[in-house]
């Protein structure tokens, strides 16, 4: 490092503490720097009583953002075609966040009946804490939807497609239900990642859009399997304050280390999506053709409910889906069948480079309607393994299963 002229301070701790800082004039890189600290400095008192903007690059605190933190919510607002990305601990606390900003007591909001699981555990909780009112309606059929809307409805819900069971809703009427009766609408848009669904249209204000779309970026948007966090996206700029404000009341932060893989697993998001979900795709044809699989729950297969609405709504398609084995095969038989994979790891989550498995993760009541005449149910997550490599562990697999004692049961 070249001389420089500078003046010391005047003793050791002083120069520990306040000593030069090189600048980063000169120097340009592919990666965001990690921009660590909670202290976060002003020029003068008056910066420091300025007033807050929420919607701004608030250089306040720490907790409130820094610039690590403002890149990543600007490149999923990119992404996404959004105006305003807030970043969350994860996609749980993202969903928490708009449903805290929107609805009150004595308010109600509808749900679908293909909705992840924690969401419905919300809507009892905020029920029995804040008198919050919810319905859960059949993504299949918005005719009973418009049935099931109060006056007093502020929130509709929606997951496309649904989890764990993959159905898909006409997503354009459903916009225009609640666009007729003043609900504002949020998307769980995980699925695509942003990539192959877009919930704040493109033609303009030509047909309604999403309020707000959530995403869990500890999913594809990570991709490494090693981050856990989620996001709020909008492009209506009067709710999406009320999220932040409610980000900032509840001392909601991130780690700019996490924002920072996170950002560099965005370098390659279209190409590792696109690679699994062709794989996914793939796998699931195959796994239609195979003796113990009754049927195979993925939105681009022409089997699976909603299909229709898939090919409008999305460009592409993720690389997790469910198959029902055949009707002679229960629950003991799932379980074989994922205990007998070799490359495929027990675990939740998706979207990073590892394939997953889990057998019978619905709650009976959906389970019973979905089975018609099928057998357990097994969710798959496929990875950047060779394809040929897991058809072979899942071939093994499925044999495995057969041997199965069903004195056992």
């Amino acid at each position: 490092m070249g001389k420089q002229n500078r003046t010391h301070p005047a003793g050791a701790a002083t120069a520990a503490v306040h000593g030069a800082q090189i600048s980063a004039e000169g120097f340009d890189a592919l990666a965001t720097p990690v921009y660590r600290g909670s202290s976060t400095f002003f020029p003068n008192t008056a910066a420091q009583r300025a007033k807050v903007d929420v919607l701004g690059l608030d250089y306040t605190y720490g907790l409130h953002g820094n610039p690590t933190q403002y890149t990543l919510a600007q490149r999923l607002a990119d992404i996404e075609g959004a105006q305003h990305c807030l970043l969350c601990p994860s996609g749980l606390n993202a969903i928490v966040l708009v449903a805290m900003a929107v609805l009150k007591t004595g308010s109600h909001w509808l749900i679908p009946g293909n909705v992840y699981n924690p969401v419905h555990a919300l809507a009892v909780r905020l029920k029995a804490d804040f008198n919050i009112a919810f319905d859960v309606y059949d993504p299949l059929d918005l005719d009973a939807l418009e049935n099931l809307i109060r006056p007093e409805t502020q929130l509709l819900w929606a997951e496309a497609p649904g989890s764990i069971t993959y159905e898909v809703p006409d997503l354009t009427r459903l916009l225009q239900i609640a666009s007729s009766k003043n609900l504002l609408t949020a998307i769980d848009n995980t699925w695509s990642a942003g990539l192959t669904y877009k919930p704040f249209g493109t033609d303009g204000a030509a047909q309604p859009s999403f309020d707000f779309s959530i995403q869990a970026l500890t999913k594809y948007q990570c991709g490494h399997a090693d981050v856990l966090m989620g996001a709020v996206l909008s492009s209506n700029t009067l709710a999406f304050a009320e999220v932040e404000k409610r980000n900032r009341a509840y001392g909601v932060g991130v780690s700019p280390e996490d924002c920072a893989l996170v950002l560099r697993g965005l370098l390659t998001l279209p190409l590792r999506y696109k690679a699994q979900g062709n794989a996914a795709l793939e796998i699931a044809q195959w796994l239609q053709s195979q003796p113990e699989v009754g049927k195979v729950l993925h939105p681009a297969l022409a089997e699976c409910p909603g299909h229709v609405h898939f090919k409008a709504h999305f460009t592409g398609s993720a690389s997790v889906f469910s198959i029902l084995l055949k009707s002679e095969y229960g629950d003991i038989h799932a379980c074989r069948f994922v205990d007998s994979l070799q490359i495929f790891k027990i675990a939740y989550s998706w979207g990073g480079p590892e394939s997953l498995a889990l057998a019978g993760i619905l709650p009976a009541d959906r389970l019973s309607q979905i089975l018609d005449g099928n057998g357990s149910l097994v969710r798959l997550a496929i990875g950047l393994e060779d394809v040929a490599d897991l058809k072979a562990d899942l071939r093994q697999a499925l044999d495995a299963m057969k041997e199965v004692n069903t004195n056992q049961e």
